[in-house]
């Protein structure tokens, strides 16, 4: 490789070294992965400060002409022009993060996805889902309404429904609302993809950043998911056996002047309280006296194991000040994600606005066997079948709990819906217990995520008694005491008899 330098020359004696080995390179006489003179022997041997030829290989690395390799020096890089190889640029990592809207930071929480992801984990017990077992469903029943459905419906189950929800499904599900009490016209009804987008679609249409929501302290994990996401201030209110203590809700009316309230008065999630038929009243003439309107959420309104069932509120509101949300995920099937609104046609309208730009429609197949499964008849005995089965698991893990006598472990007992909640002793650390619960393959659901933030209250569990087979309720519930006995080995308090708590008014 002959390089000259010349010092009369007006350019750089740098540059001058560098524009000779990149024309030797593009040229080809100088090939990929030649390596160059070390930078001492070239400065030697042109007699120029090391410095020089040192800046000269700087600039031809800039171009991406050469590279430095440890333990080789100085090497040519294939030279695009002559290889057909695009030349590399840097390009810098999205910075992903900074880029999320302050809503998608709102809406950060992992808790359910979570819980879902353990569905796909093999030798795990899980009481942490929102979901029946599968030895809940007739799978025979649903294979023979699947056949029915191509036959009867060919074409039509593979071509888009109204935005609103399929024409048949609204007018099943007004006949079925008129049996519990509640008159809807078909065009007040709307079919969503479950509970939850309902309630992201009344968050999307009420709240602005600050606007006060007020919600039953602790509440489903879902709505302040979704109350949050839209930057709204949740005001949370205390519990009684009764339901919602209407003094603290009253003075809150007052104080915040809410946008709504949220809701759950019949199995509440998590505690599975009922809210009381005279409070029930009370609460609407608090809603009518301060103009504010209620969303009444009840998936687990058909899931009462003792005694008869009460009216939702949206039967004794005579003024449309509830928005009912319900779902068909709790009762007939989770995979579906078939949930329906009922509220006037001036909220259903803009709902389905939301609804259009969110998904469309719900899925259409879904809607269809819905349909047929009710209008066949199959849900009255769908319905006591779940009842007899989540009754007989509620009351087997009730009583495992009690012959762990724990001693100040509150067990609340449900009239219905899915979940028993325990209030543990003050002394356990929660970190610890799900770690040790980890351990031996059991998973629950900590109390903490059904608290707003800055309100939480970390020594309470949700169990779903609903999910687990019979001897994974038995197997898991045992493990389940045995960590908490040994998270409370240092406060020798221990195997005194349990209060066991029942909601007098379920």
């Amino acid at each position: 490789m002959e390089i000259t330098v010349s010092r009369s020359s007006k350019t750089p004696m740098y540059l001058q070294i560098k524009n000779q080995i990149e024309a030797m390179i593009n040229s080809g006489k100088l090939p990929a992965n030649f390596i160059l003179p070390a930078e001492r022997a070239m400065s030697e041997k042109l007699q120029v400060n090391r410095s020089t030829v040192v800046k000269a290989y700087m600039e031809l690395k800039a171009e991406g002409l050469v590279e430095a390799r440890v333990g080789s020096g100085t090497v040519v890089l294939p030279s695009p022009a002559r290889d057909g190889v695009q030349e590399k640029t840097y390009v810098p990592p999205l910075r992903w993060n900074q880029l999320e809207s302050r809503r998608a930071v709102k809406s950060n929480e992992q808790t359910i996805s979570n819980i879902l992801s353990v569905f796909e984990k093999e030798r795990v017990i899980s009481f942490a889902s929102g979901v029946a077992s599968e030895d809940s469903y007739d799978l025979e029943l649903f294979k023979k309404i699947q056949t029915q459905l191509l036959e009867k419906y060919r074409e039509k189950i593979f071509m888009p429904t109204p935005v609103e929800g399929c024409t048949e499904l609204k007018h099943t599900i007004k006949s079925y609302l008129q049996q519990n009490g509640i008159n809807a016209g078909v065009r007040q009804i709307m079919v969503t993809s479950g509970s939850q987008q309902s309630i992201e679609f009344f968050a999307r249409l009420l709240i602005e950043p600050g606007d006060v929501v007020l919600v039953e302290e602790p509440t489903y994990i879902g709505a302040i998911q979704a109350f949050e996401s839209y930057e709204a201030r949740i005001v949370s209110i205390p519990m009684d056996e009764e339901g919602i203590r209407l003094d603290v809700l009253e003075n809150c009316l007052v104080k915040y002047r809410p946008k709504f309230l949220y809701t759950q008065p019949t199995f509440h999630n998590p505690t599975g309280l009922t809210m009381s038929m005279n409070r029930r009243k009370e609460l609407l003439r608090l809603a009518y006296y301060y103009n504010v309107p209620v969303m009444e959420d009840n998936p687990y309104g058909e899931l009462y194991y003792e005694g008869e069932k009460l009216p939702a509120l949206k039967s004794l509101d005579t003024n449309d000040y509830v928005i009912y949300v319900s779902s068909f995920s709790k009762t007939i099937s989770f995979s579906l994600r078939v949930g329906f609104v009922v509220a006037g046609e001036n909220i259903i309208n803009r709902f389905t606005r939301f609804k259009q730009i969110t998904d469309i429609q719900t899925n259409t197949h879904s809607q269809y066997l819905i349909h047929e499964f009710i209008a066949q008849g199959h849900l009255k005995g769908h319905l006591e079948n779940l009842r007899r089965i989540n009754k007989m698991k509620r009351d087997m893990m009730a009583a495992q709990l009690q012959r762990g006598k724990i001693e100040d472990m509150k067990i609340y007992v449900p009239g219905g819906g899915y979940f028993i909640w325990l209030e543990l002793p003050k002394n356990i650390v929660m970190s610890e217990l799900l770690k040790q619960l980890g351990d031996v393959g059991v998973v629950i659901m900590p109390g903490d995520v059904f608290f707003p933030k800055f309100n939480v209250e970390n020594n309470y569990v949700r169990l779903n008694f609903s999910y687990p087979k019979e001897q994974d309720i038995k197997n898991g519930v045992e493990k389940l005491i045995e960590c908490i006995v040994r998270c409370s080995e240092n406060s020798k308090k221990l195997r005194r008899p349990v209060e066991t708590v029942i909601n007098p008014y379920l």
